[in-house]
């Protein structure tokens, strides 16, 4: 019997934009995943908190993904209550589907600072760790993170699932370059969104009055 590949993808999603979604869909087809669950943060450690409610995050990205099958809706960071620590995710996810191969989904950037997230070592024994890379664009690697690409990092997707967890990917892969603030600042302004945002959500938002303030926090 072949082992579930679980990916999941956190983040603020506020709100949710194509590139989300594009990630989404690239981790999907290359790993040959069985399910996806993309996680709405509820209480952020290192940033702003959300300048939509987490039920209206929720919402948009249910609205997002309903035609994406196999990625799931996951909202057990907003149910909880205190800071949403990632390990402690990976960590209730495993409980629930023992022997599955989990996969954390990150974007190179949330990756660069994996160093000041809480435990962020115990990740390694929890999953493997898909980063999508852009091409050409630099990342501050912190040294303990260097050390430990080094002896992770492969090249391939044999040898990325040869061990249930503890393995990096770097995967280079062109990538809609937007951000949730870029998105909040022309919804903001009254400026053309419709590129940047699933026509589903662009409604929802404008139906519900959301993000009639700038905010500064980045996704």
């Amino acid at each position: 019997m072949a082992v579930r590949r679980i990916g999941v993808m956190g983040g603020m999603f506020d709100p949710v934009h194509n590139a989300h979604l594009e990630a989404a869909k690239v981790a999907m087809q290359v790993l040959q995943l069985d399910a996806l669950n993309m996680v709405p943060c509820h209480v952020p450690n290192h940033r702003n908190a959300a300048q939509a409610s987490a039920q209206d995050r929720l919402q948009m990205l249910r609205l997002a993904t309903a035609q994406m099958p196999k990625v799931f809706v996951d909202d057990r960071e907003c149910q909880r209550e205190g800071v949403s620590y990632t390990v402690d995710t990976l960590a209730s996810i495993a409980s629930e589907h023992p022997g599955a191969m989990l996969v954390l989904v990150l974007g190179i950037d949330a990756f660069a600072t994996l160093p000041k997230w809480h435990h962020w070592q115990a990740i390694f024994a929890l999953a493997n760790v898909l980063v999508l890379d852009r091409p050409g664009v630099p990342a501050e690697i912190d040294e303990a993170l260097e050390l430990d690409l080094q002896y992770r990092e492969v090249s391939s997707v044999d040898r990325f699932f040869s061990v249930p967890q503890g393995r990096i990917w770097r995967l280079q892969e062109p990538k809609l370059e937007i951000s949730s603030t870029a998105v909040r600042e022309n919804l903001h302004s009254n400026s053309q969104s419709t590129a940047l945002i699933p026509a589903v959500v662009a409604d929802y938002i404008s139906s519900n009055a959301l993000y009639q303030n700038s905010a500064q926090s980045k996704d």
